[in-house]
């Protein structure tokens, strides 16, 4: 499932489609706590299932996008500061999204930049372990699963 993680889900994908979708399990075995990762921004989104269900792909998306519109903070604002492409780059991406909703500050879905579109959850346990901070309770919690999030071009 694709859609533009800038759209709340129930707007971004068709509705038949979310209707489908959104109370159906993300994942094969029951899983009720889940942390997503991504080369395209350096926080980890940690999800939990809705008491008494398990983590859905609904979930999942709506979660993502909620997340993703909080407003970037001065220390992650300090790590692209030194990046002068990245920074241009957010910048453009929230001048594009601010003139939809009237928003002027910085928030982390422009830290995708030009590449807002959802593409799914992948396994890469190199990067894992390469993202984790060692000794962290995300690695050591044997009931959270961590995925990748992989983000395109619309």
């Amino acid at each position: 499932m694709r859609f533009d993680i800038r759209k709340p889900p129930r707007e971004g994908i068709a509705q038949s489609a979310w209707q489908q979708i959104k109370d159906t399990p993300a994942f094969s075995t029951p899983t009720y706590k889940v942390c997503i990762i991504s080369k395209a921004f350096p926080w980890p989104i940690i999800i939990h299932a809705p008491a008494g269900s398990v983590v859905t792909c609904g979930t999942i998306f709506e979660e993502l996008h909620r997340r993703l519109q909080a407003h970037i903070t001065d220390a992650e604002w300090a790590i692209v500061a030194i990046d002068s492409a990245r920074k241009r780059a957010i910048e453009k991406a929230a001048r594009s999204r601010g003139e939809k909703d009237k928003d002027r500050r910085l928030k982390r879905v422009d830290w995708l930049g030009d590449t807002p579109v959802f593409q799914g959850l992948v396994q890469d346990e190199g990067f894992k372990k390469q993202i984790h901070l060692p000794g962290n309770e995300i690695i050591e919690d044997t009931e959270i699963e961590t995925w990748v999030a992989r983000f395109g071009k619309l």
